[in-house]
């Protein structure tokens, strides 16, 4: 059986460093692909996960887990096929870890189409979201997945719980898919209990035996227990090693210079072993960090990759921007210093155009020729203090046809970056949007970057945040006084002297 997972987390101080690690440890043999959606997780905490093998997206601190859960069964739907999808958070603490083990063995082995671990009596009886599983049957089905893509921004958590923890339980209903629950409220054991008026809610009233049973306790019962309920002695312990566990050391982070950076989107898992073998000739020292908006193409390259002293970093990415935008949030977390080269490639296959393959694997060829030929464009670099982009050769075009609907939103950015007024001559750029640049330009256009404008991703050829930096971005460069070339020229590059230049790929 085959099952995928989703897990939202919140934790940017590494409060719960420790038992973060735990779980992820714990689910990593029982899941195939997953992936992390963080509201809020350090460089160490995010390090792990992918070390582990998880996706991570990280998105703005809005909408609570489920805007989480969203986001990653959105991201999800690229893995391999699974029979079941599991769903957590990190709110609860994992007091034993073997415990915890048998409770995710007894979700996935359930023959309903969904199960909670627990379920709340609480307003109405609803599964419990902090950790459940749903079929095929059902995830696969439209209305489930018209549910999911309709989670909002809610005002107050209370809203959230009735929005998307009972309308999901009431979407299940809907769909005719029966839900249970693994330790059921309503069972004949847990009723010789006093049922409080408010109802039950298990992972605060029957905090022990949820723990005594499936090893784990809600952070929310053993750190501010709302409902004021007593504590057992067990309780008490757990809870003090819940607030006194220290996170873990920090990873060692690399100290030395990467002699370059290459930043690698891709959509499509058919080229991942066409870009596993094209990035094979770097040096060693090298850094690769590959985006996607699939599971499955990340796991690919993790299980493809060879290379032991060339390091490959995955990160998941929500399907917008194309390239650039994924381009520019791994930018943005790495914090590059200076006078790094940067080689930004895609496996783009531009459907739209018959030679879309060659146009990519022409490209690809040249930016990476061979070790000693990506040796020779780190060099130029190194040579050149005052250059900032190369790209592949006959690929810096200024026809003014190419400027396609975007000048008044690349006249736009450029003024913005506080570049001389331009003109419609100063047209220049690479078209494909793969070329070797200097971290210090990319930063500072990274700066000047908008990422609210990228739009929703639907099939556009033109007129885009995305087309209009693939063109901004150089030109703005040169026009602050940089220099730009193709591989195998010395001399700059200027719009006027290839103003003839026509593309041969359309």
């Amino acid at each position: 059986m085959r099952i995928n997972a989703v897990i939202a987390h919140f934790d940017p101080y590494s409060e719960k460093s420790a038992n973060w690690h735990n779980l992820l440890r714990t689910l990593r043999p029982v899941v195939s692909d997953a992936v992390v959606v963080s509201t809020g997780i350090s460089d160490r905490d995010s390090d792990f996960a992918k070390q582990l093998g998880y996706a991570v997206i990280q998105r703005g601190n809005v909408g609570y887990d489920f805007m989480s859960y969203s986001v990653g069964f959105d991201a999800i739907q690229g893995a391999g096929p699974a029979s079941k999808i599991l769903f957590c958070n990190d709110s609860f603490f994992i007091s034993n870890e073997s415990k915890f083990t048998n409770a995710l063995d007894l979700l996935f082995k359930s023959n309903d189409p969904a199960v909670f671990l627990t379920s709340s009596l609480q307003i109405t009886e609803h599964g419990q979201s902090y950790l459940f599983a749903v079929d095929r049957s059902v995830f696969s089905r439209r209305p489930f997945q018209q549910f999911m893509s309709s989670v909002r921004p809610q005002p107050t958590r209370l809203d959230v719980i009735y929005a998307y923890e009972i309308g999901l339980s009431s979407c299940l209903k809907d769909m005719g898919a029966d839900f249970s629950s693994i330790m059921d409220s309503n069972t004949s054991r847990l009723q010789r209990r006093v049922i409080p008026k408010r109802g039950i809610n298990p992972t605060h009233d029957y905090a022990d035996e949820v723990e005594l049973r499936y090893g784990i306790v809600k952070y929310e019962r053993l750190i501010k227990n709302p409902l004021s309920l007593s504590d057992s002695a067990r309780l008490k312990e757990i809870a003090q090693l819940a607030v006194t566990q220290q996170p873990v050391p920090a990873i060692k982070q690399e100290t030395i210079k990467p002699p370059l950076i290459v930043i690698c989107h891709c959509h499509y898992e058919e080229v991942v072993d066409e870009l596993i073998l094209i990035l094979d000739r770097l040096p060693d020292g090298s850094q690769v960090h590959v985006t996607s908006s699939s599971p499955s193409v990340l796991a690919s390259f993790k299980s493809g990759w060879r290379r032991s002293k060339v390091s490959l970093d995955v990160l998941a990415t929500e399907n917008k921007g194309r390239d650039v935008l994924p381009f520019l949030k791994v930018l943005a977390l790495l914090k590059l210093p200076d006078n790094i080269p940067i080689l930004k490639i895609h496996g783009k296959r531009s459907l739209y155009s018959p030679t879309g393959e060659k146009w990519r694997r022409d490209l690809l060829n040249e930016l990476i020729p061979s070790e000693a030929g990506v040796q020779k464009i780190v060099n130029e670099f190194g040579n050149s203090p005052k250059l900032a982009m190369i790209g592949a050769s006959g690929s810096y075009v200024s026809d003014l046809r190419y400027w396609g609907s975007n000048q008044a939103r690349v006249f736009k950015f450029m003024t913005s970056a506080g570049s001389n007024p331009p003109a419609s001559d100063d047209l220049g750029f690479y078209a494909g949007t793969m070329f070797w640049i200097r971290s210090q330009c990319a930063n500072e256009i990274l700066s000047n970057v908008d990422l609210d404008q990228f739009e929703t991703e639907d099939g556009q050829r033109d007129g885009t945040y995305g087309h209009v930096l693939e063109r901004a971005i150089p030109m703005t460069l040169r026009s602050q006084g940089w220099s730009l070339r193709e591989i195998g020229e010395d001399t700059e590059l200027f719009p006027h002297k290839v103003r003839h230049r026509k593309l041969t790929y359309f």
